[in-house]
């Protein structure tokens, strides 16, 4: 898995005169440490074996007067004409058109505030569909003219699109679970279905679905009905190791799914050693970037790109020889930004920079090959080759609008990791960890943090300033922050909206487990009560020791539950994983878990 380490060192250094963080080759010795040797030789990225990963320096501490949206990838396409590209931007609720043959803006498109646009797809009659994360909704514009054309209501968190030409249709996929057409040329949906939490892509392929399961990492097959026919769980190239977080899927030859992923570890991390989120107990990295085809059989072949941090995204070019991916993370001096690789069989073979750091967010080939490739602030297209070296750039906004709070979340720290690598758009990873000896489920921050201290599960930490030293400065090896870029963070942070309700829940059920849940027989709002439903007090429920009181704020999304990651699913919580301490649960009937589970669906 480390193999290609050494060979990103030849890589960087061949391309640093180019398309480039800086004007001249990338101080490449010190980035892998001590020798240039992989982490398992003693070179690796820690404070501990001594090497010296670029550190951020983040300027003047600023804060947005909005917060800039956590990152998603996603937000380019190239159209079929091979030079009409269209970006989303979410920080601004724009989209842009540009022609990348003459290297020219050709509309700014403003949409309402809060949209958030998001994936886009482009339709047989070359309108272009774009889920508005913000406010659930499928805008369709024309490129040619830059006009809105419809605007639909389509479910509570829009993530994937794709266009169906067997229907004539364009189906979104939600991550409260619903999967729904609409006609391409307008009118309300036609088919909604449920599948389940958390989807992320959708792809048409041979006029079947798929879909991708962005914490569990996962390809599903999907039926006309919404049920299930296969799930292909993602790959990892070490036994110690699972996949985690799909961040983007695009489609790739022969009805295959190109995915680009996060593999995270499931040996023992340790947290008292500086440097340990990095790889100080020489086991290397904890989370890694992998890309995997995956055929309509199973997963075909899959490879590691080392040191690309947050990929989140990844492209195929047309002649289906070529992919690349997109390391938002890597928004520094002397980091490469796009990593290129042979799609036939996922092996990286080269790499590109960005000129002044910035952050490259997401990536699409055009009709010639090249990599076109967005940034955010500023708002840019960069035409690559596949060598790294620049063709032409395309100015898209000036406005950069910086957040210190959401570059220290985005950045790489001292260690080839960033907050955002456990924490995807905010949220949780879903992984279940061993820091130490100990099991630890990630926990959310949509919308949990603010007013909830002390934190991590144990309470250990009384102020986010302790929080931040602990984990950002210490295990993540990053620079100890000043006490304003700490308040940027924390604002930041404690600014992550909590996330939405799906709409299959039965009004009903859930008013019934509200009144369950608030009674004093049962005993939940004993604890989880206020606005966040939590007292911030750390108790002991039987579960292995005393454990903060978790917010239920957006309890739905974060499966699975409790510090360990017991509860697979809400309902064990009152079954497989219920305890004598843990409330009065061992009288509820299987329709009062039903109410409850309902309820909690809803926070």
């Amino acid at each position: 898995m480390r193999s290609n380490v050494l060979v990103l060192a030849a890589l960087v250094a061949a391309v640093g005169g180019g398309y480039g963080c800086s004007s001249g080759p990338p101080p490449i010795a010190g980035f892998f440490g001590a020798g240039g040797g992989p982490p398992e030789s003693g070179g690796g990225p820690s404070a501990s074996s001594g090497a010296e990963f670029p550190t951020p320096s983040f300027g003047a501490t600023s804060v947005a007067a909005t917060p800039p949206h956590p990152l998603a990838g996603g937000t380019l396409i190239v159209l079929n004409d091979g030079h009409t590209a269209v970006a989303a931007d979410p920080d601004h609720d724009l989209l842009y058109v540009a022609d990348t043959t003459a290297s020219q803006l050709l509309h700014t498109i403003q949409l309402g505030a809060g949209d958030e646009p998001g994936r886009l797809a482009e339709d047989g009659a070359g309108r272009v569909h774009v889920a508005l994360r913000g406010s659930g909704s499928l805008v369709t514009i024309d490129p040619a003219s830059g006009a809105i054309l419809a605007r639909r209501l389509v479910c509570p968190a829009p993530r994937g699109v794709a266009w169906d030409s067997t229907r004539d249709a364009v189906w979104v996929a939600c991550a409260t679970g619903e999967l729904v057409a609409l006609p391409s040329a307008g009118g309300a949906p036609t088919t909604s279905l449920v599948v389940e939490r958390d989807l992320r892509d959708v792809l048409v392929q041979d006029g079947a679905l798929t879909v991708t399961s962005f914490r569990q990492a996962a390809v599903l097959r999907v039926a006309a009905d919404g049920s299930v026919t296969r799930r292909e769980p993602l790959a990892s190239s070490q036994s110690s190791a699972q996949a985690q977080v799909a961040w983007r899927a695009v489609a790739g030859p022969e009805q295959s799914t190109i995915v680009v992923y996060q593999t995270e570890s499931t040996a023992p991390i340790p947290t008292s050693t500086p440097g340990g989120y990095g790889g100080g107990d020489g086991q290397g990295p904890p989370v890694e970037t992998t890309v995997a085809s995956v055929g309509l059989t199973g997963v075909g072949s899959f490879g590691t790109f080392d040191l690309a941090v947050l990929p989140v995204d990844v492209a195929i070019s047309r002649d289906s020889a070529t992919i690349a991916v997109v390391a938002a993370g890597n928004a520094l001096d002397r980091l490469p930004c796009v990593f290129f690789g042979a799609a036939n069989a996922m092996t990286m073979n080269g790499a590109a920079m960005i000129d002044g750091a910035r952050q490259a967010v997401a990536v699409a080939f055009d009709g010639a090959g090249h990599a076109v490739v967005q940034t955010r602030a500023p708002a840019r297209l960069d035409v690559v080759d596949v060598s790294g070296a620049l063709q032409t750039s395309i100015h898209l906004d000036p406005r950069i609008d910086s957040d210190t709070g959401f570059d220290v979340f985005h950045t790489i720290a001292g260690a080839p990791i960033a907050c955002a690598s456990c924490h995807p758009e905010g949220g949780d990873d879903g992984h279940t960890w061993i820091l130490d000896s100990e099991t630890r489920r990630t926990p959310s921050l949509r919308g949990t943090i603010a007013g909830t201290a002390p934190y991590h599960w144990p309470g250990d930490q009384p102020t986010f300033a302790a929080l931040a030293h602990d984990v950002y400065s210490t295990r993540m090896a990053g620079q100890e922050l000043a006490p304003d870029a700490l308040g940027a963070l924390e604002h930041w942070v404690g600014a992550i909206p909590r996330p939405p309700a799906p709409t299959w829940v039965d009004a009903s059920a859930a008013q019934r487990g509200q009144a369950l849940f608030e009674s004093a027989d049962l005993g939940c709002s004993a604890c989880h009560a206020g606005a966040k439903l939590t007292n911030n007090a750390t108790v002991n429920v039987g579960t292995g020791g005393a454990f903060q009181v978790p917010p239920l704020v957006g309890v739905g999304w974060r499966a699975p539950f409790l510090h360990a990651g017991c509860a697979v699913k809400l309902a064990d919580r009152f079954g497989a994983c219920a305890t004598p301490l843990h409330g009065n649960t061992a009288g509820l009937t299987q329709a009062n878990v039903g109410d409850l589970v309902a309820y909690l669906e809803t926070l």
